[in-house]
């Protein structure tokens, strides 16, 4: 038998079941208090030595996340990954469902412990405060800017953005789920909309702001 509890508010659409033949092991970071989180990983047998290669970039993002913002909101609980079908990956709380294992999938999904699991957008028309800030979010992870990596992935945000004319990152029409979740809108330009802002009122403002 297994009981499994949150003790933090929830969005519905973060909640998620998932059973299978698991393997299952731990990481774990350490936060600058001292508090250490478990990551707990639950991969299919079959890419078990893949998966192990990978998520232990996780406790490096959870570090780096809480040092350049708030620690980890959950951090009295735990992170991890549930493996399962899908091609990409969904931030469920606490626990990201992980089509693969590849680097840039965890730093995005674990972004959005903070930014749209614990703060939520209160609609679907703004979800790019959601997948602009974990996009953002997941190029950081990987460097700052006086990298060659930066001045690449600015580039292919740019060529997406630019591919077709207009274009809000406001949603207008939330019936439309390909809309919703446009990678051009949403993802690519609500990330480059906050390299926008951080340019323009500088990084020690932009990043005072965002911690507060």
């Amino acid at each position: 038998v297994c009981h499994w509890k949150h003790r933090h508010p929830i969005a519905t659409y973060l909640v998620f079941f998932s059973s299978t033949q698991y393997e299952v092991y731990s990481d774990w970071a350490t936060l600058e208090d001292g508090t250490k989180v478990e990551i707990l990983n639950y991969v299919y047998p079959e890419t078990l030595e893949d998966a192990k290669y990978y998520t232990p970039f996780t406790k490096d993002y959870i570090e780096f996340y809480s040092r350049k913002f708030i620690d980890y909101p959950f951090k009295d609980e735990k992170y991890g990954h549930a493996q399962f079908g899908w091609g990409g990956g969904m931030e469920h709380q606490t626990m990201s469902s992980m089509g693969m294992f590849w680097p840039d999938l965890i730093a995005h999904e674990l972004a959005h412990q903070w930014f749209g699991d614990y703060i939520t957008c209160a609609n679907w028309n703004e979800i790019w405060l959601n997948e602009g800030f974990a996009t953002y979010l997941e190029m950081i992870a990987y460097s700052e800017p006086d990298s060659g990596f930066w001045e690449s992935r600015k580039k292919q945000l740019i060529n997406s953005i630019t591919s077709y004319p207009n274009g809000s990152v406001y949603v207008n029409d939330i019936t439309d789920v390909d809309r919703i979740f446009d990678g051009r809108l949403s993802y690519d330009k609500g990330a480059y909309v906050l390299l926008m802002l951080r340019g323009q009122i500088g990084d020690d403002a932009f990043n005072k702001g965002m911690k507060s």
